[in-house]
């Protein structure tokens, strides 16, 4: 779908996920994640192997790779050392121009993502990006993360506003699954969708000109 025949009179809200669109945050996440695989006993896996599932939740994880652990022992160590990979994080340049904007315009503006909320929160004040969102959720907040729709739902009831009033930015297969089953547009960031952005400032011309 070309760009400028998107309709966008009906937003009124704007659906950020963030590993992957406000932060690249995946070499940090691989080491991680490899790092607690041998913590718990496992293989480490290939970086086309982390790839494939990028993006989904801790339950999934540990579901197809640290059978026999629980989610709570796997949340745990992210959570206890994260902080030691802080360093491999990049913000994306646009971010703060980007959410100042569009938080400007008038816009209401939700962090939506299959993170932990302890680190969640870390990440958004190192990098500055929490003062810009009325919501924050989080793999935490909700029953079912993404691929499920809950919560895209949870933010778009906090923010007041309905599903189809709400555009949602993702980068991975389980974004693209979420923001449909949510009833939101759904722009693929350099992620195969109907409509995909390669770079932070085409989502900004999209949305402010």
């Amino acid at each position: 779908m070309l760009l400028k025949k998107i309709n966008l009179r009906n937003i009124r809200a704007i659906l950020f996920d963030l590993d992957g669109v406000l932060i690249d945050s995946y070499p940090g996440w691989f080491r991680l994640f490899n790092d607690a695989l041998s913590y718990f006993g496992f293989d480490q896996i290939t970086e086309k192997t982390f790839r494939k599932h990028w993006g989904q939740s801790t339950a999934e994880d540990v579901r197809i790779f640290m059978p026999g652990k629980t989610v709570d022992q796997v949340r745990i160590y992210f959570q206890e050392h994260f902080l030691q990979y802080l360093s491999y994080l990049k913000v994306n340049p646009l971010a703060i121009k980007t959410l100042r904007a569009l938080s400007e315009s008038g816009l209401k503006l939700a962090c939506v993502t299959n993170s932990h909320r302890d680190i969640v929160l870390e990440i958004l004040a190192t990098y500055h990006l929490d003062q810009y969102f009325e919501v924050i959720l989080t793999a935490d907040d909700v029953k079912n993360p993404k691929p499920a729709p809950d919560i895209l739902l949870e933010a778009c009831r906090l923010l007041g506003v309905q599903s189809n009033q709400a555009l949602f930015i993702g980068d991975t297969p389980t974004d693209k699954k979420a923001g449909s089953a949510a009833g939101c547009l759904f722009i693929g960031y350099r992620s195969p969708a109907d409509i995909t952005v390669e770079d932070m400032s085409d989502f900004y011309k999209l949305l402010l000109g």
